[in-house]
């Protein structure tokens, strides 16, 4: 688990599971996680940055998934964007 460790632990984590869209609910679990830590520990740019991604992207992968079974585009637009965030950083 990446929880209460650096930005890199996390973005290690989506790395080992961004293979497939099958993973998508153990990263989005990983990713809620991490974003209480980050705003326990006062580090809240960053967890705005990763909630927004969440929120935008996570939610679109999950209405198209819904619609036609297979996501992938979007599943890697999320996976983009987190690596982005997280890279970049806060």
């Amino acid at each position: 688990m990446a929880t209460q460790q650096s930005p890199d632990a996390l973005l290690q984590f989506i790395r080992e599971h961004r293979s497939s869209e099958g993973n998508f609910d153990k990263i989005s679990k990983e990713l809620e996680t991490y974003i209480r830590t980050a705003q326990e520990e006062n580090n809240t740019a960053l967890a705005e940055k990763l909630q927004e991604v969440k929120e935008k992207y996570g939610d679109t992968y999950t209405k198209a998934k819904e619609t036609s079974g297979s996501a992938w585009p979007e599943f890697e637009k999320f996976i983009t964007q987190l690596e982005l965030v997280l890279t970049n950083g806060s």
